[in-house]
């Protein structure tokens, strides 16, 4: 269900549980999608929140509308990006389980050109009957021009975007990542709590606002427990 007191706009929350059930396979290529008047009455919200939210979602290239008949799922029009990126909390909420986080190191530097950034590395796992799942290690670099007080936070209880959401008012909307598999090292392996030698894969780049701003610069190690979703345009 969506949240009406949530500080995300309903329609990124709408936009979020579509794309879900669309990578989860609820909805498969072709599969139409419940129409507006459908929609509104379900979660009652108005038919603009409902457009906004299928407007982006075709522009992810996660759908297609056709006049008359309504929105149908078109996976094979996605161009080079991987779906399943978003915050680890949000992540966590979408599948029913607890985010766990261990933060394993939190300073200031400051750059020759006189910026000031937070760096923040931490361990994020799933919590499910009491077992944590350890998936990934993230690095991020945040700067302080955008986020002061920023390096005050306990982020092992605390949800980055959410907090860059409701007391910096900057949403993070899109990621522009590189991906390449790498050979982790016995620090990696341990953190991740998984045996040495394992193909990893390893993720950076930016994160940026709607207007472009960049946010954050972002690196992540997966471990093979973490679930990828691609979908990748063919030229034919």
């Amino acid at each position: 269900m969506l949240n009406k007191d949530d500080v995300i706009p309903l329609y990124v929350q709408l936009k979020r549980l579509l794309r879900s059930q669309i990578l989860n396979g609820e909805f498969k290529e072709m599969d139409l999608l419940p129409s507006e008047t459908q929609l509104m009455k379900q979660f009652q919200i108005t038919r603009t929140t409902i457009r906004k939210a299928i407007a982006e979602l075709k522009q992810e290239g996660l759908v297609q509308q056709v006049h008359g008949k309504g929105t149908y799922v078109r996976l094979r029009e996605t161009k080079d990006t991987v779906w399943n990126f978003q915050g680890f909390s949000d992540l966590a909420q979408l599948q029913n389980q607890k985010p766990i986080t261990k933060v394993l190191e939190k300073e200031t530097y400051t750059k020759e050109d006189g910026s000031s950034f937070l760096k923040l590395v931490r361990l994020r796992g799933l919590q499910s009957d009491n077992i944590t799942s350890w998936m990934t290690i993230d690095t991020s670099h945040l700067p302080l021009k955008l986020f002061p007080g920023l390096d005050t936070y306990d982020f092992s209880n605390t949800s980055l975007y959410k907090l860059m959401r409701e007391t910096y008012n900057t949403y993070p909307h899109f990621a522009n990542l590189n991906i390449e598999p790498i050979c982790g090292t016995s620090t990696i392996y341990n953190r991740l709590g998984i045996e040495e030698e394992k193909p990893l894969l390893r993720s950076f780049g930016t994160v940026l606002t709607e207007s472009n701003i960049e946010i954050e610069h972002l690196e992540i190690i997966y471990s093979p427990n973490f679930k990828f979703k691609f979908s990748q345009y063919i030229n034919y």
